[in-house]
């Protein structure tokens, strides 16, 4: 984009006051370009408005929403008061430009109603979701669906996506905006979409099983990105359950007839978006089984061993006509983690994260069935698993792309690559676990693998990781925890000053701290963790 000047032709510097408005909130020098140079080293082209004469900003208008949700309330609890000239009816219409005195509705009023936020701001909650979307498990095309989303018609219209779909992208569209006034309104959004999901299935919208699917997935990610809450849990059981009565997993299926619950997929695209919802349901399960030390749910309801559906393709793949028409999968899953090789290796980044996770669960469940004083045959059991699932790890980790090297990349892409490359590493850490204390290799290996899971954040662009998977802040805490361990155990054999080994692995561990701090505000859970490790790796 070419960059306009906004500077004063006689002096050559900015007027005064007339700093964008992101400069502005963030109290920076502005340099008056559009956008500006600091708007783009942040990478938030977008958000570089300045105020015009007669024209107002997405800000401004944002401002008004709120003053007008005020006087409302004000005057209705106050009736008997006499209204100013700020306080307007609920149904005044919205002027999208020029000079104005009346004021929007607000989301809050607008979600009381069965009414939907101004335009503009549906477009801002949409595009401020779509740009992190692939971290919270959207599964659908998002192309397809900002044009769907935006169409002239009503909530509830079938061209439309379905009202629990769209009222749980909004909600996740006020926390990326990252704006205290938008953000305040979380409760009432929540309210709306928790409702709006619990009825999903109701009525008779063409979408409503993959859009109340997608739904639940993006309302488990927002549960489990606040707190490891009961409520998160629920809302990923009834996505598995959902996927299961989809027949998801026997997606292109060599063993079982197609699935009977929905229809045959109108497109390629379509297709593609029921492969890619059934592997993240794969991933929120997994994923968080492991992170919040639970069971997880597919393992009550289904055995993995039968999952058919091909592994993932980027999702442009489908348009381009990738997934060839007439073939047939089997066993996808229970292929991969016995080390059996197929046709379809899975080599998409999504599929990379898929696989990564589900080595993760592996480790983790073959970790939790170990215990001291195993003999016979239980003992060599577990000892035949530990050297498949840990060659299987191996081997994954050496066939993964680094990040930088993608071919074509997006920074959804980036970001996918830089999780599964997190999760394989700590798969191999939790698996290491078990024997670090006891075996030196081991030990040595763990702390390898530790150092590759704090090591690979630093490697790529953080303008590309505003956001992240909320899973990230177990790994990261997990792979902190065996450098904790590691400085712990050199300071109680070697009394006094720190030796360098020691030194090394503080340092190491405070530049990892001031890298994950960067995603405070986006994992909360790490807060605490994070205060307690830049206090241990400082201290001498």
């Amino acid at each position: 984009m070419a960059s306009a000047s906004r500077q004063s032709p006689d002096s050559g510097k900015l007027p005064r006051g007339q700093a964008c408005f992101s400069c502005k909130r963030r109290k920076r020098k502005c340099d008056g370009k559009l956008p500006c140079s600091q708007c783009s080293h942040l990478n938030i082209e977008d958000e570089c408005e300045y105020a015009d004469r007669g024209k107002r900003s997405l800000t401004h208008i944002l401002q008004e929403d709120i003053d007008r949700l005020k006087n409302r309330i004000h005057y209705l609890e106050h009736p008997h008061e006499p209204t100013g000239e700020n306080v307007v009816p609920l149904d005044q219409p919205h002027h999208a430009s020029g000079p104005s005195h009346h004021h929007s509705a607000t989301p809050t009023q607008l979600w009381i109603t069965p009414s939907e936020p101004s335009r503009d701001l549906i477009v801002q909650l949409i595009d401020d979701f779509l740009g992190y979307s692939s971290e919270f498990g959207f599964f659908l095309d998002c192309a397809r669906f900002r044009q769907s989303a935006l169409l002239p018609f009503p909530i509830g219209h079938h061209s439309r996506p379905s009202p629990a779909l769209l009222s749980v992208v909004y909600l996740w569209g006020l926390r990326l905006s990252g704006q205290p006034d938008l953000m305040t309104q979380e409760p009432t959004f929540l309210a709306r979409a928790s409702d709006l999901t619990s009825k999903g299935l109701s009525g008779n919208h063409p979408h409503k099983v993959m859009h109340t699917l997608q739904a639940e997935i993006l309302l488990s990610y927002f549960f489990f990105s606040s707190s490891p809450s009961f409520k998160g849990r629920y809302h990923a059981s009834g996505a598995i359950s959902l996927s299961l009565s989809s027949s998801l997993q026997l997606i292109r299926s060599e063993n079982h007839p197609p699935p009977g619950l929905l229809p045959p997929p109108a497109d390629a695209v379509e297709e593609g978006e029921r492969i890619h919802a059934w592997w993240a349901v794969i991933l929120l399960d997994s994923a968080f089984a492991v992170g919040l030390y639970e069971t997880p749910g597919f393992a009550h309801r289904e055995s993995l061993s039968v999952v058919d559906t091909p592994w993932p393709l980027e999702f442009e793949g489908y348009a381009e006509g990738l997934l060839v028409p007439n073939a047939r999968y089997s066993q996808t899953i229970h292929n991969f983690v016995n080390g059996i090789p197929t046709f379809d290796t899975g080599m998409s980044t999504v599929a990379m994260l898929a696989k990564a996770s589900l080595l993760w669960l592996q480790a983790d469940e073959l970790a939790r069935s170990w215990k001291p004083g195993m003999s016979g045959t239980a003992a060599a059991t577990f000892s035949n698993d530990f050297t498949r699932l840990d060659g299987v790890i191996e081997r994954f980790r050496e066939s993964l792309v680094p990040p930088n090297q993608i071919p074509r990349p997006t920074p959804a892409m980036t970001r996918t690559l830089v999780v599964a490359h997190s999760i394989a590493h700590s798969a191999m850490v939790r698996l290491l676990s078990l024997f670090a204390h006891t075996d030196m290799l081991a030990k040595r290996r763990r702390l390898a693998a530790a150092r590759l899971v704090l090591g690979i954040i630093a490697a790529v662009p953080l303008r590309h990781f505003r956001y992240v998977n909320p899973i990230m802040g177990t790994v990261w805490a997990s792979a902190c925890g065996v450098f904790l361990e590691e400085i712990q155990a050199l300071n109680a054999l070697h009394r006094g000053p720190p030796r360098e080994e020691e030194l090394n692995l503080r340092a190491f561990l405070s530049r990892a701290v001031v890298s994950i701090s960067a995603f405070e505000m986006t994992l909360p859970l790490l807060r605490m963790d994070l205060i307690f490790l830049v206090i241990v790796a400082d201290s001498s």
